[in-house]
């Protein structure tokens, strides 16, 4: 997802035409009491709660400014300054509660990281470099960061946030001490911050694990496959066609496959493939869609201590699923998925990767409407509380409002085997 300031630049058409919901003062109220008691003290307990009441009441733009003109002035918005950008108070217990919170009431299906680009002037805003831009094709000043949001096919909510930190960031002493940057932090590649981000979540949250659902095309999806191995995490990852794979069906005893792309590899499979989709325009599947799956591994890494078990191929590396999809005519697959629950039938890996749409649709039409691209400080910690606020809104959103459909979501498990 991409925005310049505030604006999305990406056509996902994010609307700032001041979206509001149909919800009550009163419960916008409790529900971030609720959230933010982990904060140690009644003044900040308060402060926070103005600054949730003014990301949900305001239309466009959400600056300290116009949060403060709704409780005070210019004395509330020092107060609110001081809150966000140098109050002590710390983020990850509002992020615990919020997450429980919604473990509980949303159950998702899956753990959704997202990244998000940035564009911005001048080079202040904490961790702001200029890269190259994919959706721009040129190089661009941006500001990257993950959120890893709590997802069903009918909402989601966003629940921890990490940012990027450039090694111009981390190496430039000035820098650092002005953006407040703690010093146990080093500079973080974007996959290792994606991953970090996700492994955080099931690291002593307390939350029941669900797989982690992302898209890898960007990335190194080998080294991310097996970090989350490591972490014993289920995952689901949608990998590059040029992604290297061994097909696990023409392995032998005497013979060294050698790796193929995935494109190559699900050449002339099409015929294999099963039809699902039809779904409500609620759904995330768009039909109709053709989709089949193939037992994989990965291109083996020998080490000295490298040691075949029960769970592993012959090579040491544990088996995958990649599931492809096609639609219309098309000799290749649309999407490709990885993924680690190989007894999974693909239709079902397929649904959760959809969530990674709807995903990008919450966050246009709930997360940016309650001003998650707004934040103008330029300290690590106040974008940490400020982000973390935002996700309090938008998880009240989410929550608050109705169903668009009467009826229960499908259960998973009625696929069956693809």
């Amino acid at each position: 997802m991409l925005y310049s300031g505030g604006q999305d630049v990406s056509g996902l058409n994010a609307s700032r035409d001041g979206v509001r919901w149909d919800v009550a003062e009163e419960s916008a109220l409790e529900f971030s009491r609720r959230m933010l008691i982990t904060l140690p003290r009644r003044d900040q307990r308060e402060r926070g709660e103005w600054y949730v009441s003014g990301l949900l009441s305001l239309s466009g733009r959400k600056s300290m400014r116009s949060i403060a003109s709704l409780v005070g002035g210019s004395a509330a918005e020092q107060r609110l300054q001081h809150f966000i950008s140098k109050s002590p108070w710390e983020w990850e217990p509002v992020r615990k509660a919020l997450a429980s919170h919604v473990d509980r009431a949303l159950a998702p299906h899956a753990w959704v990281v997202k990244p998000m680009v940035v564009l911005k002037t001048g080079d202040h805003t904490v961790g702001v470099q200029e890269s190259f831009v994919p959706q721009l094709g040129r190089m661009a000043n941006n500001q990257r960061s993950y959120s890893v949001w709590l997802a069903n096919e009918q909402r989601s909510v966003p629940v921890n946030w990490r940012l990027v930190l450039p090694q111009s960031w981390i190496e430039d002493e000035a820098r650092r001490r002005r953006a407040e940057i703690p010093d146990a932090l080093c500079a973080s590649r974007r996959s290792t911050c994606a991953l970090e981000a996700a492994l955080e979540v099931t690291d002593g949250w307390g939350l029941r694990r669900r797989p982690i659902v992302m898209d890898a095309r960007e990335h190194d999806a080998a080294a991310l496959v097996r970090r989350l191995t490591r972490a014993d995490v289920p995952f689901v990852l949608r990998v590059h066609e040029e992604t290297p794979l061994i097909r696990l069906d023409v392995l032998s005893s005497y013979r060294r496959e050698q790796p193929v792309s995935a494109r190559k590899l699900v050449a002339g499979v099409k015929w294999a493939s099963r039809e699902v989709g039809r779904a409500d325009a609620e759904s995330s599947l768009t039909p109709p869609a053709l989709v089949t799956g193939t037992k994989v591994i990965l291109p083996h890494l020998p080490t000295d201590s490298a040691r075949p078990d029960a769970k592993e191929s012959r090579t040491g590396e544990p088996p995958l699923q990649l599931a492809r999809v096609w639609s219309g005519n098309s000799r290749q697959p649309r999407e490709l998925w990885l993924s680690n629950l190989t007894e999974t039938a693909p239709a079902v890996l397929l649904r959760m990767g959809r969530l990674t749409a709807r995903v990008d649709r919450d966050f246009a039409e709930v997360s940016n409407e309650v001003g998650a691209m707004d934040f103008e400080g330029r300290t690590f910690g106040g974008w940490h509380r400020h982000m973390t606020l935002t996700s309090v809104a938008h998880g009240f959103v989410a929550l608050s409002a109705p169903r668009q459909h009467a009826q229960e979501p499908p259960r998973w498990g009625h696929l069956g085997p693809a």
